[in-house]
């Protein structure tokens, strides 16, 4: 993670991004993984007052792709932060400020999982042929986890070897799909929500071109050890009814995105349990990851090996 700018250079960023405005108040917020964030309260001569975030990633290339993506997807159906301002130097962005917080806890989960997959719906329906999108890795056919360096065995998850077995030696069927923009991160804690509604779609740093199924199974994965089976089989059904896709590679794909849970998370199933008791989910335990995760990757596995 960047380290946070001084207030002063916060300053100068806000006001390069919006000439004629005062800063009022600056404060840090907590969340960022991959970039400090820092709320700036603005107001302007004639009374309006405005709160904008400095998202400063510090490193250039990755602060200019988020920039040119959000300029790209604002006001293309997807709820995405205006951005305002680049700066190159710090690498930093400064972006409109959206209500919201993440929620692990919908009062109606349904709900709560029909909005995430109508935003990923709509992300991988833009027309990427329409917009510049060349600053964007593609991502190929093949798991990018087989290619990792594998990390060292955890006994919660016995099953890896037999998903790196069974992805090595499938065929992989040839896709209908076109290539699609990949969010790259689609997961719950990258969602922002206010009195149940998903108000913005955050961290696109991974962002990317290729198969949607990726983008699809990463985020099924993500759900899976977090809201169970069942919310997969929700958050599957309310994306299909909007984008219908060759699935032909999906079990495939689902066992790629288990390989990046098991580097993520298998090793450390205490300090995701902790995590998640502040915001309220005290019945995530080592046991509900393992358990969730390894149906995940028995359905999965039976489906690719039938």
């Amino acid at each position: 993670m960047s380290h946070s700018p001084d207030e002063l250079t916060v300053a100068r960023l806000v006001q390069q991004a919006l000439p004629g405005s005062i800063v009022r108040r600056i404060w840090s917020l907590s969340g960022g993984i991959s970039a400090t964030m820092q709320a700036v309260e603005v107001g302007w001569a004639d009374g309006r007052s405005q709160t904008v975030i400095v998202r400063t990633h510090g490193q250039t290339a990755v602060a200019e792709k988020e920039y040119h993506l959000l300029h790209m997807l604002h006001g293309q159906g997807v709820k995405t932060a205006a951005p305002y301002g680049l700066d190159r130097s710090a690498g930093a962005v400064v972006l409109d400020y959206l209500p919201g917080e993440m929620s692990f806890t919908p009062h109606d989960p349904s709900c709560h999982l029909q909005q995430m997959a109508t935003q990923l719906a709509r992300i991988h329906q833009l027309d990427v042929s329409q917009h510049d999108l060349s600053f964007l890795p593609q991502v190929g056919a093949t798991c990018l986890e087989l290619g990792r360096e594998r990390p060292l065995p955890t006994p919660n998850f016995p099953q890896e070897q037999a998903i790196r077995q069974t992805l090595a030696a499938s065929k992989l069927p040839p896709s209908t799909n076109k290539p699609a923009l990949l969010h790259g991160d689609y997961w719950p804690g990258n969602c922002l929500w206010l009195d149940g509604e998903l108000t913005a779609v955050i961290d696109w740093e991974d962002a990317c071109l290729g198969d949607p199924l990726i983008d699809l199974a990463q985020s099924r994965s993500e759900i899976a050890w977090i809201f169970g089976p069942e919310a997969v089989e929700i958050f599957t059904s309310h994306y299909r009814q909007q984008q219908r896709l060759d699935e032909g590679q999906l079990a495939y794909r689902d066992l790629c995105a288990a390989l990046r849970q098991i580097r993520l998370v298998g090793a450390d199933l205490v300090g995701f349990v902790a995590y998640f008791e502040g915001y309220g989910r005290s019945d995530i335990t080592p046991a509900t990851i393992r358990q969730n995760l390894n149906t995940f990757i028995d359905r999965a596995l039976a489906k690719l090996t039938r």
